[in-house]
């Protein structure tokens, strides 16, 4: 086992702990690292990969964990907050020197952890992930914070990335909770999640390492063929349509409901053998990796 003291690797799985199986056992296949696991106990309850690296629940005390839980469950009430209260605990209550968060709906096809480890360790970055770019979206194209949009640096996907927390603004809570919430905090617009807190870490210096394209400046588009991305399958939303179809989806966008439950059918299709009520997302290319994947070494046949 590698243990360290430098190294804090997480992933959340509130009300959607059945999706962790494939996730942590794709992840014990290429990678030797601890992985700490936060959910509920009947969410971890669904969890049939046992090992010594996964790490359940590292709260400090049984008290805090309560509290803690009820307010992350409340927040998933209305969308990312839960999200958002989990991560601010965790950048103020650990003492490690590097922070990497996975997604819970990842498949790991090879060791990711090791190349994140090292922009932070030797090339001396601040934050390290793949690229998710400002410049060249394909959405809010249009008025002045379109405008605002194409002018501001790429930033990184949190869905499997690597941080340290040294020019992170600590205080005040709320506006850091804020802050990787992907909630605008200056006229500058942003994107999405953690976004802001990225923006602070650029402004003081800190270096930013686009994992899929180290070599292509701060304005650019994310390379799939890279062996960062192709190290992995991804998802997205899996988990809230998990949530959503187990405790219903009111007051969240119809569009993203409607999205995260297809992403969920197709990810019960292929990594949970079971068909829900709701047709699977239609994505070609998922669907060509799925239909390949080794599910006992973790490759794509």
């Amino acid at each position: 086992m590698k243990t360290s003291k430098n190294y804090f690797i997480w992933t959340e799985a509130f009300n959607c702990g059945e999706i962790l199986n494939p996730m942590l056992a794709s992840y014990l296949k290429h990678h030797n690292f601890p992985i700490h696991v936060f959910a509920t106990d009947s969410d971890l309850q669904e969890v049939d990969v046992k090992s010594d690296l996964i790490i359940q629940n590292p709260y400090s005390k049984k008290l805090i964990k309560n509290k803690l839980e009820k307010k992350v469950i409340k927040g998933y009430r209305k969308g990312h907050l839960g999200t958002a209260i989990l991560w601010e605990h965790i950048i103020h209550t650990r003492k490690e020197k590097i922070f990497i968060h996975l997604d819970a709906d990842t498949v790991f096809l090879d060791d990711v952890i090791t190349d994140l480890i090292h922009a932070i360790e030797i090339d001396n970055c601040s934050i390290a992930g793949s690229r998710r770019a400002y410049k060249n979206r394909r959405y809010r194209k249009n008025g002045k914070d379109g405008l605002k949009l194409d002018q501001r640096p790429d930033v990184i996907n949190t869905d499997c990335f690597a941080f340290t927390k040294q020019l992170i603004a600590l205080y005040p809570r709320f506006l850091l909770r804020r802050k990787i919430l992907g909630r605008r905090v200056s006229l500058k617009p942003v994107v999405d999640f953690f976004d802001p807190v990225t923006f602070g870490i650029i402004a003081k210096g800190g270096k930013i390492k686009y994992m899929d394209s180290p070599n292509n400046g701060p304005q650019s588009y994310i390379d799939y063929e890279s062996k960062f991305m192709t190290s992995r399958i991804s998802f997205a939303a899996v988990g809230s349509g998990c949530n959503f179809y187990k405790n219903g989806s009111n007051g969240i966008p119809g569009g993203y409901s409607g999205y995260a439950l297809a992403s969920y059918s197709l990810f019960c299709k292929y990594l949970l053998n079971k068909v829900i009520a709701h047709e699977p997302l239609q994505s070609d290319e998922l669907v060509e990796k799925l239909t390949r994947l080794d599910k006992i070494n973790w490759v794509i046949s």
